[in-house]
């Protein structure tokens, strides 16, 4: 039988550790996070993450919207936040409008890499490429971590991962092979898909369509972790797999709702401290982990 990996569950332990260790400092990160058009589903994640991250952490969190912000005068905005001592982590929510997306790279490396609490920015991608210490993809660290509370070995195992951005697909890839994986980045152009992921023992789906994988594309008592969101015709929460159909073959599976999401704004809040704090976080996740652990055993 199938079981379902709860984001939801694991992240809320690993909140009251961070709760406890910055309850001890006297310096509490600020972030400062940045949209760029008035998206309403995008607006609704930053209110749900400041919602999430400040009442679990006391974390401070501050929402800037820029409509119809020029780059130059964006790129001024940011160069503000990099001197203010106040302001110990930044990020943009990504996509970018239209008008500003072929100046993305140069917009994210405006941010000083210090606070590019999203590991977004060319440095901390480079750190994270060569295993030197970097603040990494919310997402994708959100998933490894995921993945290490339920105690799911990555070592030997042949992951499929449709997605190549430098968000998900690019940091995936790296930390499976820092956990001594095998990944095999596909995305939209990649010939054969369903051939390449019926045999894997892990498939990470970022694709950004409906429901578009089914159990054909999975091999049995594969593991299947979902980043997708959408809102299918009946107003239910659905990914990029059909998890009624894929949930029937799999060993380990995320639900559409209650894993991923969480994670990524619980790494949020730990690499906005790590931004301050430095490599003691890395210790302090791992002994949280190590709790979560304890918990889902105990289930």
């Amino acid at each position: 039988m199938t079981k379902k990996l709860n984001g939801t569950l694991v992240s809320n332990i690993l909140y009251e550790e961070l709760k406890q260790y910055l309850s001890t400092k006297k310096t509490l990160p600020q972030i400062v996070d940045i949209s760029i058009d008035d998206d309403l589903a995008s607006n609704l994640y930053v209110k749900r993450k400041e919602k999430t991250i400040t009442q679990k952490t006391n974390i401070k969190f501050s929402h800037m919207n820029l409509k119809n912000i020029t780059k130059e005068h964006l790129l001024e905005k940011i160069d503000t936040l990099n001197k203010d001592k106040e302001v110990t982590g930044i990020m943009i929510q990504l996509p970018l409008p239209s008008y500003l997306q072929k100046s993305e790279r140069e917009i994210l490396d405006k941010i000083d890499s210090k606070k590019d609490i999203d590991g977004l920015t060319t440095n901390q991608i480079g750190n994270l490429t060569v295993n030197n210490d970097s603040l990494i993809s919310c997402t994708a660290q959100g998933i490894i971590t995921l993945l290490k509370a339920y105690d799911i070995s990555l070592e030997g195992k042949t992951v499929a991962i449709i997605n190549r951005n430098n968000r998900i697909g690019l940091p995936l890839a790296n930390l499976l092979l820092q956990n001594n994986a095998t990944p095999i980045i596909t995305h939209s152009k990649t010939k054969d898909l369903k051939t390449i992921t019926k045999t894997c023992d892990m498939v990470i789906v970022a694709l950004n369509k409906q429901e578009f994988i089914k159990k054909d594309y999975i091999k049995e008592a594969a593991i299947v972790i979902d980043v997708g969101v959408h809102k299918n015709k009946e107003g239910k929460t659905v990914g990029d797999i059909d998890f009624d159909e894929v949930s029937q073959i799999t060993s380990y599976i995320t639900p559409p709702t209650g894993s991923i999401g969480p994670m990524t704004i619980c790494m949020l809040a730990y690499n906005a401290t790590k931004a301050i704090y430095g490599k003691e976080i890395d210790n302090l996740l791992e002994q949280a982990i190590k709790k979560a652990k304890q918990a889902i055993r105990d289930l």
